[in-house]
C-alpha cells in the first residue's frame, strides 16, 4: 500500500468512526476501489450490533447487508420530473426541493437515514472521501443527503450527523413529513416502501436542463469523482 492509499484509509477509518461505525466497514471498499467484496461478515456484525443506535437495534439489516456483498454499480442517465414540494434542511429551515435542485451548479445526491448501521454510513463516507479527494473543486458542487426516515431523522439529528461528517455549508441534509419524503424518493425511482428496503443510489446531474448519471449500487470515493469528471467534463 502506498503513502497515499494508507492516508486515505486513515481518513476514512477515522471518519467512520466518528460515525459510530466499526472499522470493518473499510473492507467493503468505501474508500477506493473495486474490493467491496473482500470483508470479514464476523469483524462486521460485532462492530455493527456494538455501535447500533437504539432506534435501530432491533432492526433486520438482511437486505442492507446483501447490498454491502454485492460488486460494482450500474450506470445509468436518466431525466426526472422536479418534485414541488417542501423539505427542512439540518437548520430547521424550508427548503424548496424543485428550486434547490434546478439550479446551474452541479448536483451529487443520496438517500441516507442516520440510524442505519450499514450501507448508510458508507455512503456518507464516500461523500465525504470524495470531496477531500476534489479538493477546491468539491466546492462547486452542491452535494445534497435526504434522509428517508423523516420521523426519526429531526434536524438536530442531521445537524449532529453534519457535525460528525465536518460537513461544510455547500452539503445539504434535508428531512420533512413523511408524505414529502415519499414524493422525493419516487420522483427519482428510489422509493422502495420501508426503509430497510434501502438500496444505495447516488444520482449526479452538471447542471440545469441536464440529465441526471444514476449510479445504482455502492461506488468508491475514486468511482465517485471519476463519474462527476466525466460528466463535467461532457458538458463542457
Amino acid at each position: 500500500m502506498n503513502t497515499t492509499d494508507h492516508t486515505t484509509r486513515l481518513h476514512l477509518r477515522t471518519l467512520l468512526c466518528a460515525l459510530g461505525f466499526g472499522i470493518a466497514t473499510l473492507a467493503h471498499g468505501a474508500d477506493m476501489g473495486h474490493d467491496h467484496a473482500m470483508h470479514d461478515h464476523s469483524m462486521h456484525d460485532h462492530a455493527m450490533h456494538a455501535a447500533a443506535p437504539q432506534a435501530a437495534s432491533m432492526e433486520n439489516h438482511e437486505h442492507h447487508m446483501q447490498a454491502m456483498n454485492q460488486t460494482g454499480y450500474q450506470r445509468a442517465v436518466v431525466r426526472y420530473t422536479l418534485p414541488s414540494l417542501q423539505l427542512t434542511d439540518s437548520r430547521g429551515q424550508p427548503v424548496d426541493v424543485a428550486q434547490l435542485l434546478d439550479t446551474d451548479r452541479p448536483l451529487a445526491v443520496n438517500f441516507i437515514f442516520t440510524s442505519c448501521t450499514t450501507i448508510c454510513p458508507i455512503m456518507s463516507a464516500t461523500f465525504a472521501q470524495a470531496q477531500r479527494q476534489m479538493g477546491v473543486d468539491a466546492r462547486d458542487i452542491q452535494w445534497i443527503s435526504i434522509s428517508i426516515d423523516p420521523e426519526y431523522d429531526t434536524p438536530e439529528r442531521l445537524s449532529a450527523y453534519a457535525q460528525q461528517l465536518d460537513a461544510g455549508a455547500n452539503w445539504h441534509f434535508l428531512t420533512g413529513d413523511l408524505d414529502s419524503i415519499i414524493a422525493v424518493q419516487k420522483a427519482f425511482a428510489v422509493y422502495r416502501g420501508d426503509k430497510m428496503n434501502h438500496a444505495p443510489t447516488t444520482l449526479l446531474r452538471a447542471g440545469r436542463h441536464q440529465p441526471w448519471v444514476r449510479l445504482d449500487g455502492l461506488t468508491s470515493s475514486a468511482e465517485l469523482v471519476q463519474e462527476y469528471r466525466q460528466l463535467a467534463a461532457a458538458t463542457h
